[in-house]
């Protein structure tokens, strides 16, 4: 019985390793009770809102727990030089940018002649740049950064070169790179390729009728 124990309590801690390293145990009686580091706790709340969609409180608990984003382009010079932690919290306010059209508030200097939100977008798109070289086998990211390049005429093309090589991968994330994959077909006047992607968006959509929609050309 002993030894079941043991080999169950190693079990969890394998599962949890930053709850394990971060922070000591607390004895209480004949068990331990580990607790998540605070900053990675605001952190993985900060991903579940980006997840649920709540783009602003995604980027203000990702930038609470380690600091202000948007100054300058973090990791371009040594992407793996990003600290693990700082790495995910860029992660989560890159993707809220994207995913609000730039309309989040960020410390994003605004050129002359340009919108804030385009500044934002810019950003946004550099950061998942360097996310993308810090883990070049990620294919939610590459999907991520193919949605900011798709804000941009000049940078669609790329767009779209990044999602056709996952969907040849079979390495399509979610049912919105579909989306994506097939309103960019439509763009590029290849209807056949864009209802194939439209398919495989219904297919693992939630919500087909809402996430698998497209723009008509000249829709904001």
């Amino acid at each position: 019985m002993k030894l079941v124990v043991r080999m169950s309590l190693t079990g969890l801690l394998a599962l949890a390793p930053v709850a394990a390293v971060t922070v000591p145990a607390l004895a209480c009686g004949n068990s331990y009770r580990y607790e998540i580091d605070p900053k990675t706790n605001m952190i993985v709340r900060a991903e579940e809102a980006l997840h649920e969609g709540q783009l602003a409180q995604a980027a203000k608990l990702a930038q609470d727990a380690t600091g202000i984003m948007g100054k300058s382009v973090e990791g371009q010079e040594d992407p793996a030089s990003l600290g693990a932690l700082r790495a995910r919290s860029l992660r989560v306010v890159a993707i809220a940018v994207v995913k609000s059209d730039g309309k989040l508030d960020l410390a994003v200097s605004t050129p002359k002649g340009s919108d804030k939100a385009d500044a934002n977008i810019s950003w946004a798109i550099a950061e998942l740049r360097v996310l993308v070289a810090r883990e070049p086998g990620n294919p939610y990211l590459q999907a991520r950064l193919a949605q900011g390049l798709a804000h941009h005429v000049l940078t669609k093309n790329e767009a779209l070169q990044i999602l056709a090589k996952l969907a040849s991968d079979d390495l399509m994330p979610d049912a919105e790179a579909w989306q994506l994959l097939a309103q960019l077909q439509a763009d590029a006047s290849k209807p056949d390729e864009r209802d194939k992607a439209l398919e495989q968006c219904k297919k693992r959509a939630a919500d087909p009728a809402k996430t698998c929609v497209l723009k008509n050309p000249g829709d904001a």
